[in-house]
């Protein structure tokens, strides 16, 4: 899980942190970003202490990532330094796919998703079963029983996947050599896969529904009617003096067992046979039907309960209570991201071809961009751990720069540092634990939301095979600050979580590697040769190492396209 602080990175719509609250991976995931990784509803409180009163919502049901993961962006761009020239227009089309399965914890081990959405049925979810474990610790000590584990239901695991596919639509436009304003239009579709699995076998307790027989009410009368039967051969005073100390033993201890079960007939959930504490009984009250069948009385066999079903196992994980549904697999449909407009400069470039149609040995540039991202995205769902698929509605600032450097005809390195400045707004979020939000008492709430500022730094070094085809490695480092949520209004002191919460895990550094191979009938080096000038990348990068909080492991694959046309000369 993804769960929404969002870390909006650069050049690209956000993405969550796998923490919680995640956005789409990146605008998809808080896992990635905002992993904002996981679309989770949440409604009112129907006068539960733990919340208050929530604007009606229908369910969504993402993969619940949001909470989790929040990744940061990717920005689908180039890294290097190459821009338009005066006049000319340089129209870009970018394919981005990113999945998202484990997060990165803090001190550097990953976690499956999987693990993230994994919830014991145990007190923690169903109160009840507090009430089970109560009954039990006096009733085995009576019965001379060693005091059982506590009470759990099963073990519920959601296999979850996120996955965003985003398309920027880019148009650059040389106003001279050196300057240049580009728009960045991106469409965003999001999805999330889930497969839900119930292990049964680590269960002690089940449905009551299910335990003593179809005809309870016979069943307990059969058990009274054998105790009494004894206990009336007990009172005749007839047996032998050892076999009378035996029998009146059976008849207490029969009684004690008789109460308990009476006792936990009366609650929802009872233990199952298969469960240590059911084994425990079922092996006493055994002994004793033996030791009444001696007295030639017999007492009915008594089932205790079975392993609740998968269905019912959801539904307990489930609902208002909970303030989130549990994950499925969904699609967000494809939407508008968060339009960027922005400027270019080149203040030097010597990569370029002197007039006499030499280069220096050492040929470097530099560019430098700044742009703002508009809140036109589709804001992200309060409930969304991981808002697959959408911007997240809330502008920022981002500079970046690039440095181009040649060695040689055949090698170059590229290195690139960004800094996005994500500004503050107020927002709607799900307010719950970001290690496992799958909690009773979450509930939405507004807030102030700051999400932590993001520096990117990336190095590619790049070997030119031919004048056409270039391979490159790609090295990038991402360190994303913390979050800042605080309410906006009262907040319920009772409620077992607090909108601060949300902060937990979102200040993280993460790692990536990978690698791009360029098809180009423009130079390496800028210049324009005869045919189509286009130039065709194809990157893929993953990530290695996550560290300090809650970072989404992503594998980002990228294919774009950049096509220069002359419209002024």
């Amino acid at each position: 899980m993804g769960f929404e602080p969002t870390n909006r990175g650069f050049a690209g719509p956000r993405l969550s942190p796998l923490g919680y609250g995640a956005q789409t991976i990146s605008s998809n995931l808080g896992v990635v970003g905002s992993l904002s990784i996981f679309s989770l509803p949440v409604r009112n409180r129907f006068g539960s202490p733990y919340y208050r009163p929530a604007m009606a919502r229908f369910p969504h049901v993402i993969a619940f990532l949001t909470a989790l993961c929040w990744p940061a962006p990717l920005a689908a761009q180039w890294w290097d330094a190459q821009q338009p020239r005066g006049g000319e227009l340089q129209i870009g089309l970018t394919g981005q796919n990113v999945t998202v399965d484990q997060r990165f914890l803090a001190d550097g081990t990953r976690q499956p998703l999987s693990d993230v959405f994994n919830p014991v049925l145990d007190a923690r979810l169903v109160p009840q079963l507090d009430s089970l474990d109560a009954i039990l610790a006096q009733l085995f000590p009576t019965l001379g029983l060693a005091l059982p584990a506590a009470s759990t239901l099963g073990d519920l695991r959601y296999d979850v996947l996120l996955e965003r596919t985003w398309a920027p639509v880019s148009l650059n436009f040389g106003a001279t050599d050196w300057l240049s304003a580009f728009a960045v239009i991106p469409i965003v579709e999001g999805k999330s896969f889930a497969e839900t699995q119930f292990d049964s076998l680590v269960a002690n307790a089940g449905d009551a529904t299910s335990a003593f027989g179809e005809d309870p009410d016979q069943l307990f009368q059969d058990l009274n009617t054998g105790i009494t039967s004894l206990d009336s051969l007990v009172a005749t005073g007839t047996l032998p003096p050892d076999q009378q100390t035996r029998a009146q033993q059976l008849v207490t201890d029969a009684r004690d067992y008789e109460a308990g079960m009476a006792e936990l007939r009366q609650q929802a959930y009872v233990p199952t046979d298969s469960g240590t504490a059911g084994r425990d009984l079922t092996g006493f009250y055994e002994e004793l039907r033996s030791g009444f069948q001696d007295f030639g009385v017999t007492l009915p066999a008594i089932p205790l309960a079975g392993a609740i079903p998968t269905d019912q196992a959801v539904a307990l994980t489930s609902g208002p209570e909970f303030g989130i549904q549990a994950p499925e697999s969904r699609g967000t449909g494809i939407k508008f991201g968060d339009i960027e407009l922005g400027l270019s400069v080149q203040p030097y470039n010597t990569f370029r071809r002197r007039p006499n149609g030499t280069r220096p040995r050492v040929p470097w540039r530099l560019r430098l961009d700044a742009l703002y991202r508009l809140a036109t995205g589709s804001p992200p769902k309060a409930e969304r751990i991981f808002d697959i698929g959408t911007g997240d509605g809330q502008p920022d600032l981002e500079l970046r720069g690039t440095f181009d450097v040649g060695f040689g005809s055949r090698l170059w390195l590229s290195l690139f540092a960004g800094y996005n400045i994500q500004l503050t707004g107020e927002v709607e979020r799900l307010i719950t634990s970001r290690l496992s939000p799958i909690q009773l008492g979450a509930y939405v709430t507004t807030v102030s939301w700051n999400p932590g500022d993001v520096l990117t730094l990336m190095a590619a070094p790049r070997f030119n095979l031919t004048r056409t085809i270039t391979f490159s490695g790609l090295l990038t480092h991402l360190r994303h600050a913390r979050d800042e949520v605080s309410p906006v209004g009262t907040v319920d002191d009772t409620a077992p979580f607090a909108p601060a919460d949300l902060e937990q895990g979102t200040e993280y550094s993460a790692t990536s590697i990978g690698f791009a191979a360029r098809y180009s009938t423009t130079d390496w080096a800028g210049d324009r040769r005869a045919g189509i000038p286009v130039e065709i990348e194809l990157s893929y990068l993953h990530t290695v190492s996550g560290r300090d909080g809650l970072a989404p492991q992503r594998d980002v694959w990228q294919i774009g396209l950049r096509y220069y046309q002359a419209i002024f000369k």
